[in-house]
Formats: structure tokens, sequence, C-alpha cells
């Protein structure tokens, strides 16, 4: 790689000693790629992308667990099966069975990401899911038959472990199996999943409670069983990511691979060819980062910025301030709300978790993805503020409705913008070689800042630990003011790039900010020096991989 300064029309450029032909090809795959407009994506890719949703549903078994473990901490038939008695003779879960739960389940959800991170890589997509789908079926019954504290304690961890894999395998193979016009909305689809879950979740603990019966909860573990079974059966038939097959040399069946996410007759043979020789030059671009292992790949060169982004990223989700909203509920039930009305409500957060995901399709093509992680980032910081100065004040019914109300906004904004935008920029910028193994990495970063932030959330709000109160809104301020400026120095924006070019801006260490200012001429082989000029420095950079 060099860099000169000569005052000539500047260029970043990728050569990878392919042959020529193959060059031709893959680039002129590469520009229908970038000229396809969303319409014509969905209506030819549409096979490929609906076996991209229906795979990530298996997310909605997260989300439905997620939601369904803190809300047995209230429910009767559960505490007479596991509660302690408290002095006055109440039932309740000690708090520390509560965090040993919680933390189980992230436990277990850390050595499914890890072991995902190893078998994806080696088995492909399809093999990993469908041994996770059978794993999920036999866990679940632990946790349906468990009779103590203990026993539900360790079906919290067996069954994290497929929960892992679903995670971060699915946002993997939505990045790879359509074309660039559909990466960000079946990456942030998994976002609705995920909602979909709790929402679920919510309903289906308000439907048991009028069974008198271990049923009433453990009637609720058996719900998961639905999911395995058909979503088994829909892999089988989904196509494998021709990225993991290209990768695995056995281009054929890349070829067919590519051929079943459009309609029959779509693809003649020439254009399958060009498909796959997109695909090597790709590769052909990281090779010199590529090593066997997998995980340590990751470590590597260019791959460790592209890590480092991902894991504070998908972080970030926490430290936004977004784990605030789950308590907006507390805040209106002590302005009087009924507990009716605060049970519509945590449905209405759960649905603007949907919504948001659905809203922000309509922007995420035109204004970026990192545009709308620091847009988000602000607005965030400015309620949380709000939120904090509201908690200084003399309390009253109107102080905490306007608390409640602040922190129903907090997670639209929350819902709209930094939840599903981080799933497609995971998704996007690591390397086609260890994309699997980079986004194993920023989940369980991503999981580990969860088991922290259970542990202070709870804390800053109770008034039994360190009452802060609505003033939390203040810690959350500063962590989101740290993460937008980590977020403008360091995130930068993969709307409209191919992989290919996200690999070449990467080795020449362009800087965050520049990388929507800066055009790319990914294959220098057959485009010359004609190559696009970058609006704000005049640099001639040579990629050689």
């Amino acid at each position: 790689m060099t860099a000169t300064d000569d005052s000539t029309q500047p260029h970043l450029s990728g050569v990878t000693g392919m042959d020529q032909e193959r060059v031709v090809h893959a680039f002129e795959a590469a520009e229908v790629e970038k000229a396809m407009p969303f319409r014509q994506a969905v209506s030819t890719f549409w096979r490929g992308g609906l076996f991209s949703m229906v795979l990530s549903l298996a997310l909605v078994m997260e989300g439905y667990d997620t939601g369904l473990l803190k809300s047995f901490y209230g429910q009767p038939e559960f505490l007479k099966k596991f509660g302690s008695l408290d002095p006055t003779g109440k039932l309740y879960i000690p708090a520390n069975w509560q965090a040993a739960l919680s933390n189980a389940v992230s436990a277990g959800e850390v050595l499914g990401l890890l072991l995902n991170g190893w078998a994806s890589y080696r088995f492909g997509y399809k093999r990993v899911y469908i041994a996770a789908m059978v794993a999920m079926i036999a866990s679940v019954f632990i946790p349906v038959f468990a009779s103590s504290l203990n026993m539900l304690l360790a079906g919290m961890v067996i069954c994290g472990v497929p929960w892992g894999v679903f995670q971060t395998l699915t946002t993997a193979y939505a990045a790879e199996i359509c074309p660039m016009a559909l990466r960000a909305h079946l990456t942030s689809f998994v976002n609705i999943c995920w909602a979909s879950g709790l929402f679920i979740s919510a309903c289906a603990v308000r439907g048991s409670l009028n069974i008198h019966s271990d049923l009433s909860w453990r009637l609720l573990y058996m719900l998961q069983w639905i999911w395995p079974v058909p979503l088994t059966i829909v892999c089988l038939f989904a196509p494998e990511s021709p990225w993991w097959l290209v990768r695995n040399n056995r281009r054929e069946e890349a070829k067919n691979s590519t051929r079943r996410t459009a309609p029959p007759g779509f693809y003649n043979q020439d254009e399958l060819d060009a498909r796959i020789a997109l695909i090597d030059h790709t590769y052909e671009l990281e090779i010199k980062e590529t090593r066997k292992d997998a995980l340590l790949n990751c470590f590597k060169g260019t791959n460790l910025r592209r890590l480092e982004i991902c894991c504070i990223v998908w972080s970030v989700q926490y430290w936004c301030g977004q784990p605030m909203t789950g308590y907006s509920t507390y805040f209106l039930q002590n302005a009087g709300l009924s507990t009716s009305a605060a049970f519509s409500l945590s449905l209405g957060n759960y649905s603007m978790l949907i919504a948001g995901t659905i809203i922000v399709w309509f922007f995420m093509g035109r204004f970026g993805r990192r545009t709308i992680y620091l847009i988000g980032q602000a607005l965030m910081a400015t309620i949380l503020g709000t939120i904090g100065i509201l908690g200084c004040v003399p309390q009253s019914q109107g102080v905490s409705y306007g608390i409640g109300a602040l922190m129903l906004l907090l997670n639209l904004t929350f819902a709209s913008t930094v939840g599903p935008t981080c799933y497609t920029i995971v998704g996007e910028l690591p390397s086609a070689q260890v994309r699997a193994p980079t986004i194993v990495l920023a989940r369980t970063t991503y999981v580990l800042s969860g088991i922290v932030n259970a542990q202070i959330t709870p804390r800053m709000l109770s008034t039994g630990d360190w009452n802060w109160g609505a003033k939390c809104g203040f810690f959350f301020l500063g962590t989101n003011i740290i993460s937008f400026i980590y977020c403008y120095f360091r995130l930068p924006e993969s709307l409209g790039r191919s992989y290919g070019e996200l690999d070449i801006l990467f080795a020449n260490g362009v800087p965050a900010r520049k990388f929507t200012k800066t055009l790319v001429a990914e294959f220098e082989e057959v485009q010359g020096t004609e190559v696009g000029e970058s609006k704000e420095k005049e640099v001639e950079i040579q990629h050689v991989a």
C-alpha cells in the first residue's frame, strides 16, 4: 500500500491479481448491484429476502424469554412453587436469585455466541441453525419441568446457548443472502423479531393469570416448542450463503444458492459467473489478513478496527439510556395509573420497537446508518437531560406523569434510530472473511454490557438502594455523550458501499468522517485511473492485496 500527494485526481483503488476476465465480470456484477433500486430488488429477490426474514424469527424466542422471566417474579403460581417468605409472610423471589437467573441466561448466550463464531465459519449457517433448533427443543424441557430454582437456573444456562447462536447467525446470513439494496431492511428486521417476542410474552403472561396451577407458568415455556419445527423445515429449503460456499471452494453450490434467491431463469450462466467473481474479488482484497483461525483474524490488521466499531456500536444500545424505558410504568403508576393501564402501556412500549424499525426503513436508504445513529443519540441525550432535571424538582403527580411520558418518548426515539440501525451496521462493517466471528464478538460485548447494566440500573432507581430516581437520567446522559463522541469520530458510513469498497476504505485507513466523501475504484484493473474524487483532500492511494 502506498500513498502519494501529487495534486492529481485522487483515488482509492483495489488491485487483486485476479484473472482479468474475471475482474471484468466482477466489475459488471458490482455495477448492476449498486445501480439496482429498492423496488426492483424487492420484486426480484423477494425469495431470498423471505428466507432471511423467516429464519430471523428465531429471535422471537429470545425476546419472548427475556420478557417472560421478569414477569414470573410477580406471578402468583410461580411464587407458590419457588418463592420464599419475607418477614410479613409474603412470597417473593430473593434478589440474588433474580440476578442469578438473569445472568444464567446471559452466560448461556455468551457460550452460544462463541460456539457460533467457530461453528458457522466451519459448517455454514444452515447446519448450525438446524443444530441449534434441535438443541432448543431439548433444552426447553428443563424449565418446563423445573422443580427447583437450581433446576430452573440450569435450564436458563442451557436455553441461552441456542439463543446465543440465533442472535448473530441470523444477522450474518441476512447480510450475505441478498443484494445491497435489501441489506439494511433484512438485517434490521432482526430487531422486529426480538421486539415481537417481548410483545408476545406480555400477552401470554396476561392470558395465564386465570390459570390457577403450575400450568400457568409451565405452559408459557411450552409455547417455545411452537417455533423450532416450522423454522427447521424452512431452513432445510433455504439457500446457504453463497459467500460461505465460495470461501469453502464450493462455487457450483454457490451459483445454485444465488440462483434460488431470484425468479427461475433470472440469471444466465454468465451472470452467475459474474456474481461469484464479485465474491472472489472481495475475498482477494482481504486475503492478506486471513488465516485459519477465524476468531484470531478479527484482531488482525483492519479487522481489529472493524471489530472495535461493532463492539462499541452494539454496546451503545445499553448505554444510550434505553434500559430506563422499562421503568416508565413505574413512574406512571406512582402518578396514579391503574394496573390494567400499565399493562397496556407495556404493550405500547413493545409496539414502538416494532413500529420504529419500520419507520427507519424509510430513512436508512436516504440518510445513511451513521447519520441516523448520531441523530438518535443526540435526541436521546436531550430527553435524558430533561428527565434528570425533572428528578431534581419536588416530586408530584404531574412530575411523575412528565417523567413517564418522556421515557415513552425516549423509547420511541431509540426504536426508530439506534435500535434497528445497529443491526445493519454490525452486519455490513465486518470483512466478508470474518463477518460471523466479528458479529459474535460484538454481540458478546453487548451481552456483557447488559449484565453490568442489569446490576446498576435497578439500584439507581430503587428507593432501597441508591435512590437516584429520575436523576439517573444524568448518568445515562453522560454515557450517551461519550458514545456520541466515539461514533462521530469512529463510526463510518456504509450506505451504498459494496463489501469490496469497504475493504479498501478500511485498508487505507480512511477516517470515518470521510467515508462518504471518498469514491473508490474497487476494480482498478479494468477502471484504469478514471476514479472518483474526494471532496476534502487530493491524495492518491494504491491498495494492493
